[in-house]
């Protein structure tokens, strides 16, 4: 029997129905295009500074801002997570008073951390711009960049308030604006001729009105979506449920530091161990692995609040669902989309970058693997914390801590920047794969542990 052929306009108009016009697909692909094109700018920007400045004031500026930025990534709690976990979880359960609190919870730790992190860049200032950037006079644009981030403090639980509404488009919206913002001040200053100075002062202006931006839009949806300003929230009202969200809090922050050090030793190590120009090949390898997670990022910002809201409503069913349906329906063409990156990497490197780059191809290859799992694996690290299972999170990120320099060095002294690419992908194995295969674990058993929802009343729908 002969089927009837499908038209190419059948065919669109079934796939825009099915595929595109999906809400969670629309969301991820505005943020996805507002992170792609935010990174194109920003390396537009890096690139004319570069040259513009010369190689000694480029580094200079670079190290004002990463001594302000080391600082505040130390003390910084990551409480965004926390905040779209119970602000979705209160919502679900349309306990007002409580999303409120969280709210004012959440922008007081952000506050004080900043605050915490300028007063040690101040009484350090004088010593950074001496021992680090080797120029004394730079210490009062040190405190600038570090004074930007009371107000940047604004950004984290705004953002989440957004993410918990579902108001993706007008986060992506928000970024690309303040992005060009930036990239606009930094090039007007330095074409200007404010060298160093205008580097500094037009990211801490776009610092700033990036959180005054975000906290007058978060003020605005606060007040017409849950009846009263985030700073109307009463913590009493979060009795009961202090150490859980302090330990959520404590957990995550733990979480971010330990995978800090697997991330950035291994420059430094195979800096040590080997020569520049194996830094050099293995830095660029892993810029252009770091492109595939410009996707990652907005898939787990959408997926996230979304496993929140049904496990909080208690909606197992509906919860195992959505993760089944987000780990094989976007398994296959973000697989292929791996596959291909990583056949290309080679010829891609040798068109753009000529062949004295071509050393860089086994390296790109190696990490492109590894940040793709991270990529098919997006759904992984929203299941535990919307399951509030942070605490093995932490356990994973301990692991691939202490396994990241004993595993680097031995890898570095045989094979240099091959080896190390392929050190990062086996502890993307040991520790990410492990935590997915749990989960498919738990989805054969209905329960992993004593893992399940807690009983609520009456959830509200999507």
């Amino acid at each position: 029997m002969t089927g009837q052929p499908v038209s190419l306009t059948a065919f669109w108009k079934s796939f825009r129905a099915k595929v595109v016009g999906r809400k969670f697909v629309q969301d991820v692909g505005i943020l996805t295009v507002t992170n792609f094109v935010g990174a194109a700018l920003s390396f537009a920007q890096a690139i004319l500074v570069a040259r513009w400045l010369g190689p000694e004031l480029y580094g200079v500026a670079a190290l004002v801002m990463s001594y302000p930025t080391l600082v505040y990534t130390f003390f910084d709690a990551r409480s965004s997570e926390a905040s779209v976990k119970y602000l979705s979880e209160f919502r679900a359960r349309n306990e007002l008073d409580r999303v409120r609190a969280t709210c004012k919870l959440g922008y007081a730790v952000d506050f004080a951390i900043a605050s915490i992190a300028f007063l040690v860049v101040a009484v350090s200032a004088h010593w950074a711009a001496r021992s680090i950037v080797n120029r004394p006079e730079m210490t009062s644009l040190i405190i600038v960049c570090a004074a930007a981030f009371i107000p940047q403090a604004l950004i984290g639980t705004s953002r989440s308030v957004l993410t918990v509404l579902g108001r993706f488009r007008l986060t992506a919206l928000v970024e690309a604006l303040m992005t060009i913002l930036r990239v606009v001040l930094v090039l007007g200053l330095v074409m200007s001729g404010w060298q160093v100075t205008g580097v500094v002062w037009g990211n801490a202006i776009a610092m700033i009105a990036t959180g005054l931006v975000y906290g007058v839009l978060a003020w605005v949806l606060t007040l017409r979506a849950w009846g009263g300003s985030p700073f109307q929230g009463n913590w009493q009202t979060l009795k009961g449920r202090w150490r859980e969200i302090l330990g959520f809090l404590a957990y995550s922050d733990l979480n971010a530091l330990l995978g800090l050090i697997s991330k950035q030793s291994d420059v430094l190590l195979l800096g040590y161990f080997r020569n520049p120009t194996e830094v050099g090949y293995y830095k660029l390898a892993k810029n252009l692995a770091s492109g595939l997670s410009h996707l990652t990022g907005p898939l787990r910002s959408v997926t996230y609040p979304k496993l929140v809201h049904l496990w909080s409503a208690g909606r197992l069913s509906d919860f195992r669902r959505v993760l089944y349906k987000l780990a094989v329906t976007l398994a296959i063409p973000l697989t292929f989309g791996v596959i291909l990156s990583v056949l290309a990497a080679p010829a891609a490197i040798q068109y753009f970058l000529g062949e004295s780059y071509l050393e860089a191809s086994v390296p790109t290859q190696f990490l492109l693997v590894a940040t793709g799992l991270r990529l098919i694996g997006f759904w992984v690290s929203p299941f535990y914390l919307a399951t509030g299972q942070v605490r093995l999170l932490t356990v994973f990120a301990l692991a691939g801590a202490i396994g990241a320099i004993p595993i680097y060095a031995v890898c570095i002294l045989f094979w240099g920047a091959s080896g190390l690419a392929v050190s990062r992908l086996a502890l993307t194995l040991l520790t990410d794969t492990t935590a997915a295969v749990l989960i498919m674990l738990w989805g054969i058993r209905t329960n992993y542990g004593r893992l399940s929802p807690k009983p609520m009343g009456s959830p509200i729908g999507n």
